[in-house]
Protein backbone atom coordinates (compact mmCIF):
# COMPACT_ATOMS: atom_id res chain seq x y z
CA UNK A 1 0.00 0.00 0.00
CA UNK A 2 2.82 2.44 0.36
CA UNK A 3 4.01 4.43 -0.93
CA UNK A 4 0.80 5.90 -2.19
CA UNK A 5 0.89 6.18 -5.83
CA UNK A 6 1.00 10.45 -7.58
CA UNK A 7 -2.61 10.97 -8.60
CA UNK A 8 -2.52 11.95 -11.97
CA UNK A 9 -1.60 15.48 -13.02
CA UNK A 10 -4.61 15.98 -14.75
CA UNK A 11 -8.04 13.55 -14.43
CA UNK A 12 -8.71 10.87 -17.44
CA UNK A 13 -11.41 13.24 -18.78
CA UNK A 14 -9.60 16.24 -19.28
CA UNK A 15 -6.07 13.99 -20.50
CA UNK A 16 -8.59 12.87 -23.04
CA UNK A 17 -9.50 16.33 -24.21
CA UNK A 18 -5.97 17.78 -24.49
CA UNK A 19 -4.91 14.40 -26.48
CA UNK A 20 -7.87 15.19 -29.25
CA UNK A 21 -7.34 18.98 -29.35
CA UNK A 22 -3.69 18.66 -29.57
CA UNK A 23 -3.79 16.13 -32.61
CA UNK A 24 -6.20 18.38 -33.94
CA UNK A 25 -4.36 21.01 -33.89
CA UNK A 26 -1.10 18.82 -35.27
CA UNK A 27 -3.47 17.42 -38.28
CA UNK A 28 -4.78 21.13 -38.71
CA UNK A 29 -1.88 23.28 -39.37
CA UNK A 30 0.95 20.04 -40.11
CA UNK A 31 1.19 21.89 -43.63
CA UNK A 32 2.45 25.50 -42.13
CA UNK A 33 3.59 24.72 -38.67
CA UNK A 34 4.63 21.08 -38.17
CA UNK A 35 5.73 20.65 -34.53
CA UNK A 36 9.32 19.97 -36.23
CA UNK A 37 9.25 23.83 -36.56
CA UNK A 38 7.80 24.94 -33.78
CA UNK A 39 10.36 25.57 -30.93
CA UNK A 40 10.62 25.30 -27.06
CA UNK A 41 10.36 29.05 -25.98
CA UNK A 42 11.93 29.97 -22.41
CA UNK A 43 11.80 33.37 -20.74
CA UNK A 44 15.74 33.07 -20.20
CA UNK A 45 18.91 35.04 -21.88
CA UNK A 46 18.61 35.12 -25.97
CA UNK A 47 15.18 34.43 -26.31
CA UNK A 48 14.11 37.79 -26.38
CA UNK A 49 16.32 40.97 -27.00
CA UNK A 50 15.62 44.56 -26.88
CA UNK A 51 17.58 47.44 -27.61
CA UNK A 52 16.33 50.73 -25.30
CA UNK A 53 12.67 50.43 -26.27
CA UNK A 54 10.25 51.59 -24.02
CA UNK A 55 6.40 51.93 -24.07
CA UNK A 56 4.47 51.12 -27.09
CA UNK A 57 7.68 50.27 -29.07
CA UNK A 58 8.77 47.90 -26.79
CA UNK A 59 5.83 46.06 -26.86
CA UNK A 60 5.70 46.15 -30.45
CA UNK A 61 9.22 44.73 -30.63
CA UNK A 62 8.26 41.93 -28.33
CA UNK A 63 5.42 41.35 -30.58
CA UNK A 64 7.28 40.66 -33.59
CA UNK A 65 9.58 38.26 -31.51
CA UNK A 66 6.19 36.50 -30.42
CA UNK A 67 5.07 36.31 -34.16
CA UNK A 68 8.01 34.74 -35.34
CA UNK A 69 8.40 32.39 -33.15
CA UNK A 70 4.64 31.46 -33.87
CA UNK A 71 6.05 31.78 -37.59
CA UNK A 72 3.48 34.17 -38.61
CA UNK A 73 5.80 37.11 -39.07
CA UNK A 74 3.77 37.31 -42.61
CA UNK A 75 0.66 37.95 -41.11
CA UNK A 76 -1.04 41.07 -41.24
CA UNK A 77 -2.07 42.47 -37.47
CA UNK A 78 -1.74 45.88 -35.80
CA UNK A 79 -1.14 45.86 -32.20
CA UNK A 80 -2.92 48.45 -30.29
CA UNK A 81 -2.32 49.72 -26.53
CA UNK A 82 -5.37 49.27 -24.28
CA UNK A 83 -5.57 52.56 -22.32
CA UNK A 84 -9.26 51.85 -20.55
CA UNK A 85 -8.63 52.64 -17.10
CA UNK A 86 -9.95 49.48 -15.90
CA UNK A 87 -6.75 47.83 -16.97
CA UNK A 88 -4.46 49.36 -14.89
CA UNK A 89 -2.76 46.82 -12.63
CA UNK A 90 -2.43 49.12 -9.72
CA UNK A 91 -6.13 49.39 -9.62
CA UNK A 92 -6.17 45.95 -8.12
CA UNK A 93 -6.38 45.64 -4.45
CA UNK A 94 -5.41 43.73 -1.60
CA UNK A 95 -7.39 40.15 -1.97
CA UNK A 96 -9.11 41.03 -5.02
CA UNK A 97 -8.22 39.40 -8.28
CA UNK A 98 -7.56 40.76 -12.12
CA UNK A 99 -11.21 40.58 -13.90
CA UNK A 100 -10.18 43.38 -16.99
CA UNK A 101 -8.83 41.36 -20.00
CA UNK A 102 -4.94 41.16 -20.33
CA UNK A 103 -5.15 40.92 -24.54
CA UNK A 104 -8.13 41.14 -27.12
CA UNK A 105 -8.03 39.51 -30.70
CA UNK A 106 -10.88 40.99 -33.87
CA UNK A 107 -11.03 43.63 -36.47
CA UNK A 108 -12.26 46.45 -36.90
CA UNK A 109 -13.14 45.80 -40.33
CA UNK A 110 -10.26 46.54 -42.35
CA UNK A 111 -7.64 44.91 -40.31
CA UNK A 112 -6.71 42.59 -37.32
CA UNK A 113 -6.19 44.02 -34.16
CA UNK A 114 -4.75 42.77 -31.11
CA UNK A 115 -4.87 44.60 -27.78
CA UNK A 116 -2.70 44.43 -24.87
CA UNK A 117 -2.90 46.38 -21.26
CA UNK A 118 0.11 48.56 -21.09
CA UNK A 119 0.84 47.87 -17.48
CA UNK A 120 1.75 44.42 -18.75
CA UNK A 121 5.04 46.16 -19.79
CA UNK A 122 6.24 45.50 -16.40
CA UNK A 123 5.39 42.58 -16.44
CA UNK A 124 7.05 41.06 -19.81
CA UNK A 125 6.51 37.30 -18.92
CA UNK A 126 2.91 37.80 -19.16
CA UNK A 127 3.19 40.00 -21.77
CA UNK A 128 4.78 37.45 -24.19
CA UNK A 129 1.99 34.65 -22.46
CA UNK A 130 -0.82 37.46 -23.34
CA UNK A 131 0.56 38.12 -26.90
CA UNK A 132 0.98 34.55 -27.71
CA UNK A 133 -2.61 33.78 -26.51
CA UNK A 134 -4.31 36.44 -29.23
CA UNK A 135 -1.95 35.09 -31.55
CA UNK A 136 -3.34 31.43 -31.25
CA UNK A 137 -6.72 33.37 -31.63
CA UNK A 138 -5.38 34.45 -34.69
CA UNK A 139 -3.96 30.77 -35.95
CA UNK A 140 -7.48 29.58 -35.08
CA UNK A 141 -9.40 31.68 -36.90
CA UNK A 142 -7.77 30.40 -40.17
CA UNK A 143 -8.68 26.78 -39.18
CA UNK A 144 -11.65 24.53 -39.94
CA UNK A 145 -14.39 24.73 -37.28
CA UNK A 146 -12.56 23.48 -34.01
CA UNK A 147 -13.27 19.98 -32.88
CA UNK A 148 -14.01 21.12 -29.43
CA UNK A 149 -17.29 22.77 -27.51
CA UNK A 150 -17.62 26.28 -28.10
CA UNK A 151 -17.78 26.81 -24.13
CA UNK A 152 -14.27 25.13 -25.11
CA UNK A 153 -12.49 27.39 -27.54
CA UNK A 154 -10.49 30.02 -24.52
CA UNK A 155 -8.80 26.74 -23.61
CA UNK A 156 -8.57 25.68 -27.22
CA UNK A 157 -7.04 28.99 -27.54
CA UNK A 158 -4.81 28.54 -24.61
CA UNK A 159 -3.65 24.92 -25.57
CA UNK A 160 -2.99 26.31 -29.18
CA UNK A 161 -0.52 28.71 -27.81
CA UNK A 162 1.51 25.23 -25.67
CA UNK A 163 0.80 24.26 -29.53
CA UNK A 164 3.34 27.06 -30.70
CA UNK A 165 6.15 26.77 -28.14
CA UNK A 166 5.11 28.64 -25.24
CA UNK A 167 3.56 26.55 -22.72
CA UNK A 168 6.47 27.69 -19.96
CA UNK A 169 5.17 31.13 -20.16
CA UNK A 170 1.53 30.51 -19.96
CA UNK A 171 1.73 28.10 -16.98
CA UNK A 172 4.00 30.87 -15.10
CA UNK A 173 2.01 33.89 -15.53
CA UNK A 174 -1.13 31.61 -14.81
CA UNK A 175 -1.19 33.15 -11.58
CA UNK A 176 0.23 35.94 -9.88
CA UNK A 177 0.65 37.10 -6.31
CA UNK A 178 2.89 39.84 -5.31
CA UNK A 179 3.32 42.56 -2.87
CA UNK A 180 2.74 45.90 -3.69
CA UNK A 181 3.55 49.24 -2.52
CA UNK A 182 2.72 52.81 -4.67
CA UNK A 183 4.34 55.38 -1.64
CA UNK A 184 0.32 55.47 -0.56
CA UNK A 185 -0.56 51.95 0.15
CA UNK A 186 0.91 48.10 0.61
CA UNK A 187 -0.50 44.83 0.38
CA UNK A 188 -1.02 41.95 -2.39
CA UNK A 189 -2.06 41.72 -5.32
CA UNK A 190 -3.73 38.60 -6.85
CA UNK A 191 -3.62 38.30 -10.70
CA UNK A 192 -4.87 35.29 -13.07
CA UNK A 193 -4.37 35.55 -16.79
CA UNK A 194 -5.05 32.74 -19.53
CA UNK A 195 -8.09 30.00 -19.48
CA UNK A 196 -6.76 26.30 -18.83
CA UNK A 197 -5.85 25.62 -15.34
CA UNK A 198 -2.23 25.30 -14.38
CA UNK A 199 -2.31 21.85 -14.40
CA UNK A 200 -3.36 21.18 -17.29
CA UNK A 201 -0.95 23.68 -18.95
CA UNK A 202 1.75 22.06 -17.48
CA UNK A 203 0.14 18.23 -18.74
CA UNK A 204 -0.19 20.05 -22.20
CA UNK A 205 3.41 21.00 -22.07
CA UNK A 206 4.48 17.47 -20.95
CA UNK A 207 2.45 16.20 -24.20
CA UNK A 208 4.66 19.02 -26.35
CA UNK A 209 8.01 17.69 -25.39
CA UNK A 210 7.05 14.24 -26.05
CA UNK A 211 6.27 15.01 -29.08
CA UNK A 212 9.20 16.81 -29.85
CA UNK A 213 11.32 14.30 -27.75
CA UNK A 214 12.28 16.59 -25.82
CA UNK A 215 13.53 16.28 -22.39
CA UNK A 216 12.04 18.71 -19.11
CA UNK A 217 15.30 19.96 -17.46
CA UNK A 218 15.27 23.03 -19.47
CA UNK A 219 11.61 23.61 -18.97
CA UNK A 220 11.77 23.08 -15.67
CA UNK A 221 14.72 25.07 -15.28
CA UNK A 222 12.34 28.26 -16.07
CA UNK A 223 9.20 27.41 -14.52
CA UNK A 224 7.40 27.81 -11.08
CA UNK A 225 9.10 25.38 -8.28
CA UNK A 226 5.80 24.02 -8.12
CA UNK A 227 4.98 23.74 -11.61
CA UNK A 228 8.69 22.07 -12.15
CA UNK A 229 7.95 19.63 -9.51
CA UNK A 230 4.04 19.17 -11.56
CA UNK A 231 5.89 19.08 -15.20
CA UNK A 232 8.46 15.77 -14.05
CA UNK A 233 5.48 13.86 -12.30
CA UNK A 234 3.38 14.96 -15.51
CA UNK A 235 6.45 13.32 -17.93
CA UNK A 236 6.83 10.41 -15.56
CA UNK A 237 3.30 9.96 -16.09
CA UNK A 238 3.55 10.27 -20.12
CA UNK A 239 6.29 7.77 -21.39
CA UNK A 240 7.78 7.76 -24.04
CA UNK A 241 5.47 4.89 -25.11
CA UNK A 242 2.31 6.25 -24.08
CA UNK A 243 -0.80 6.00 -26.24
CA UNK A 244 -1.52 9.69 -26.10
CA UNK A 245 1.98 10.37 -27.12
CA UNK A 246 1.36 7.53 -30.23
CA UNK A 247 -1.90 9.68 -31.02
CA UNK A 248 0.47 13.29 -31.26
CA UNK A 249 2.91 11.35 -33.14
CA UNK A 250 0.79 9.59 -35.52
CA UNK A 251 -1.14 12.79 -36.08
CA UNK A 252 2.55 15.07 -36.68
CA UNK A 253 3.12 12.01 -38.97
CA UNK A 254 -0.59 12.37 -41.10
CA UNK A 255 -0.11 16.02 -41.35
CA UNK A 256 3.82 14.98 -43.08
CA UNK A 257 2.69 12.57 -45.11
CA UNK A 258 -0.21 15.05 -46.74
CA UNK A 259 2.47 17.91 -47.29
CA UNK A 260 4.55 14.81 -48.46
CA UNK A 261 1.65 14.49 -51.03
CA UNK A 262 0.92 17.99 -52.25
CA UNK A 263 4.50 18.57 -52.71
CA UNK A 264 4.74 15.38 -55.25
CA UNK A 265 1.80 16.68 -56.92
CA UNK A 266 2.44 20.03 -56.95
Amino acid sequence: MWPLKPKPVVDADAAAWHVENFAWLARQFGHSRGLGAIELVLPRPGYFTVDGEQGHALAERIFAQVSAYCLMSDWDVELIADDNPLARHDTVGLGTAQKYALGSFGSDGRRIQITYVPALLRRPEQLIATFAHELAHYLLAAAEYPICAEDERECLTDLTAVFMGFGVFLANARFSHEAYDDGMRQGWRIGHSGYLPERDLVYALALFLRAKQLGADEACACLKPHLARLLRRAMQQLPDDHDHVAQIRAAMAEAEAAVGALDRTG
